[in-house]
């Protein structure tokens, strides 16, 4: 279906549909169906709000612990921790990094998520 015109909440063409459904219209919508020559009308709704949170940047690092140090790299595991074998290093947040005391161990950092 091909949309053939858009609506605004007010405009002629959508005033029944801003009787029904208030300030919870955002558009109109008329589509056209030429196979079946038939067509729709649609509504895009506004069904729930809340406030808008952004994310905060997390710094993921790669830390180096030694094939030997087997309860650190189940410690680190149990926290989430990924292993890299292309690093040959485990992936973590930074915050989990600090910490374990894993600091000066990192050796690559990277920032995911809004800056």
């Amino acid at each position: 279906m091909e949309i053939n015109k858009t609506l605004q909440p007010g405009e002629m063409g959508t005033k029944r549909f801003l009787n029904e459904y208030g300030d919870q219209l955002v558009c109109v919508r008329y589509r056209i169906n030429k196979q079946l020559q038939k067509r729709y009308t649609t509504v895009e709704l506004i069904i729930d709000e809340r406030p808008y949170i952004k994310q905060k940047a997390t710094v993921m690092v790669m830390v180096k612990i030694h094939y030997d140090e087997t309860e650190l790299r189940q410690q680190v595991r149990a926290f989430g921790a990924k292993w890299n074998p292309e690093d040959k290093s485990w992936g973590m947040e930074y915050e989990l990094a600090k910490k374990l005391g894993l600091k000066q161990r990192i050796i690559k950092k990277t920032i995911k998520g809004d800056v």
